[in-house]
């Protein structure tokens, strides 16, 4: 019974690992010719903001694929 809480527990980790990361690529608008500095903002934290969901999606995988490691060891 224990293996297969540890496993379950796993998949579902590397299932909300692999959600954030799926979330990371969506498709961000095209800037217009010249954009503002609002625009400009808006972008660079756009980028600040899926450069950490990558890690912690990374994080989260890595922890669902020690779970589902530790459940058949």
């Amino acid at each position: 019974m224990r293996y297969l809480v540890f496993s379950g527990l796993g998949i579902g980790f590397l299932l909300m690992g692999a959600g954030l990361y799926a979330l990371t690529l969506r498709k961000a608008k095209a800037p217009p010719a010249l954009p503002t500095k609002a625009q400009l903002r808006e972008q660079a934290a756009l980028v600040e903001e899926n450069k950490k969901m990558r890690l912690a999606a990374g994080v989260i995988g890595g922890l669902g694929a020690l779970l589902v490691i530790l459940a058949f060891l």
